[in-house]
């Protein structure tokens, strides 16, 4: 901007500039010298729309490798499997844990439940197993004031009167 102060036109003023003519014909050497002279400025410059397009193309894949490896890493490392190998965990992130654990393992049991027709004794074996353990677990680490011991009794006694033996080995991993 200048420094000229800018004011309102008065009615003469205006009166003037609509007599202005809006369009002049400009002479076609005139024309080629002001497209010349804008060309050498860098301003009519033709458009490499392919380039454009590739880089526009390659941001697109990169963003998407990128996020696809931000949110492997963010599930791997919340994961069920990630948090129990951890050893820095609070006792209320214990806690939490332990309640995860169990929810996954009785949807799990449900979900083979709905899955199967028949009962099988496999299953029952390995659900009973891993309860049996869990109570044990407990039991060892007397967090639960004295139900653990009897809660294991009632599992070993009704598992071997309900539960028959299966002849196949059950493999933990």
């Amino acid at each position: 901007m200048s420094d000229q102060e800018y004011h309102e036109l008065d009615e003469q003023e205006r009166r003037l500039f609509s007599r202005l003519p809006r369009e002049s014909a400009a002479d076609p050497r005139e024309l080629d010298h002001l497209v010349s002279a804008l060309k050498a400025e860098g301003f009519l410059r033709p458009r490499r729309r392919v380039a454009h397009r590739a880089l526009m193309l390659a941001a697109a894949v990169v963003l998407v490798v990128v996020s696809g490896f931000a949110g492997a890493r963010l599930a791997t490392r919340n994961s069920l499997e990630a948090q129990l190998e951890r050893t820095d965990l609070s006792v209320a992130d214990r806690i939490l844990l332990m309640q995860r654990a169990g929810s996954a393992y009785v949807r799990a049991s449900n979900a083979y439940a709905g899955a199967v027709a028949q009962t099988d004794s496999t299953a029952i074996e390995v659900a009973s197993r891993v309860l049996l353990g869990a109570a044990q677990a407990v039991a060892r680490s007397n967090l639960d004031g004295g139900v653990s011991p009897s809660l294991t009794a009632v599992l070993r006694a009704r598992g071997v009167d309900t539960a028959p033996v299966s002849p196949q080995r059950v493999l933990w991993f």
